[in-house]
């Protein structure tokens, strides 16, 4: 259950994810397009021009889009896992940044624009993925820088000096690995943070399911029986499926106290609390209703195997060897009714309640069914 949230959650972001960088890939793809109506060259101008659009527009923008195309495909595929898709999204954000600075690398600042997909790593928590996005962004950096330097000794810029230009790459690639480091104290964070829920989660769904169930047997309790009953009705109105309630009673409870003592009394209602969870556990759910009373509710079931269980259940009970007993065994008694449509809950168990109280005048040890 709790994998199925947490794959739900990074499904959610992945989308968040790839929307975004759609819409950053369109401002950069639109911005490029327009810089080449603006661009002009004084030598062989048609020539110079057409290698500005292959390399400035249109090569980036059939990597952009095809990264997006590829990245959303790849993300509504099931068989993919969610550590696969959270590696697909990073490098999905690592190549669109990546391709608008390589393109546009003249401009320094835009060297530092891979970073951004250090930082964003920081939603999946995972540092192998923000180390290896770092490392890629390290060696993205070099590359520009490369050809930084090598534009600016062609042209004969003054502007930087060479000493000017490795101080920049360097202090781009202290800014990455800063970066890298932020988000592995980050990731750090976060996985603490989240095992902290995690476990407080776990400990109130365990302390709830404690609550439903009854210490001593093991079974749910009377709550808890009339909440799994309201939502019954609910099934059997939507499927039209069958479903029936057994009330079990353990027959002259009061003397087997009074008699053995509660000690005793409590391994009896262990017992037939045993039988009925095991006999029923493939077509029901057993509830201690209360007392030496309990009950199963069986769902998508016919009557005949519900009268087999239940016969099996008091059969064997009575049969059961109880080592403290001098005498004969124990007995138990039971009513059966089937949910009868536009009924309330009240109504059903009371149907079935009745039934056990006429197996009680009947002689006790027996089964009624209510008609």
């Amino acid at each position: 259950m709790n994998e199925m949230i947490d794959n739900q959650i990074n499904e959610k972001w992945h989308l968040v994810l790839w929307n975004i960088f759609a819409v950053i890939c369109g401002i950069v793809i639109l911005s490029e397009w327009m810089l080449i109506f603006t661009y002009s060259s004084d030598a062989n101008p048609e020539m110079e021009k057409g290698y500005y659009i292959m390399t400035r527009a249109v090569v980036p923008t059939i990597i952009e889009l095809a990264v997006l195309l590829i990245s959303r495909y790849l993300l509504k595929n099931d068989r993919l896992d969610i550590g696969k898709k959270n590696w697909l999204i990073s490098f999905m954000m690592f190549l669109i940044l990546a391709t608008a600075a390589y393109v546009h690398f003249k401009i320094l600042p835009i060297i530092l624009l891979p970073g951004a997909a250090i930082v964003a790593t920081a939603l999946f928590a995972d540092n192998g993925i923000t180390m290896v996005m770092t490392l890629l962004n390290l060696t993205s950096i070099i590359i520009d820088n490369i050809r930084v330097m090598h534009y600016f000794r062609v042209m004969h810029y003054d502007e930087l000096s060479r000493s000017d230009l490795i101080g920049n790459m360097i202090m781009a690639m202290a800014i990455a690995i800063g970066l890298c480091v932020l988000v592995i104290v980050i990731n750090e964070h976060t996985r603490e943070l989240m095992d902290s829920i995690i476990d407080s989660y776990r400990k109130q769904k365990s302390l709830s399911a404690e609550m439903k169930k009854d210490p001593m047997t093991g079974l749910y309790n009377r709550r808890s029986f009339e909440e799994t009953l309201e939502k019954e009705i609910e099934n059997v109105k939507q499927t039209g499926k069958k479903a029936f309630i057994a009330i079990f009673d353990i027959d002259h409870f009061k003397n087997v106290n009074d008699t053995y003592g509660h000690a005793n009394g409590d391994v009896v209602i262990k017992a037939l609390c045993k039988m009925m969870q095991e006999k029923s556990q493939k077509n029901g759910i057993a509830f201690r209703y209360g007392g030496e009373e309990f009950v199963i509710l069986f769902s998508d079931i016919e009557l005949p195997k519900v009268i087999n269980i239940v016969e099996d259940i008091r059969t064997e009970f009575r049969c059961y060897y109880f080592q403290f007993m001098l005498k004969d065994g124990i007995t138990c008694s039971c009513g059966i009714a089937e949910y009868q449509q536009g009924e309330s809950s009240k109504a059903w168990f009371n149907r079935a309640d009745t039934s056990l109280y006429k197996a009680k005048e009947a002689g006790r040890n027996r089964t009624v069914i209510s008609e």
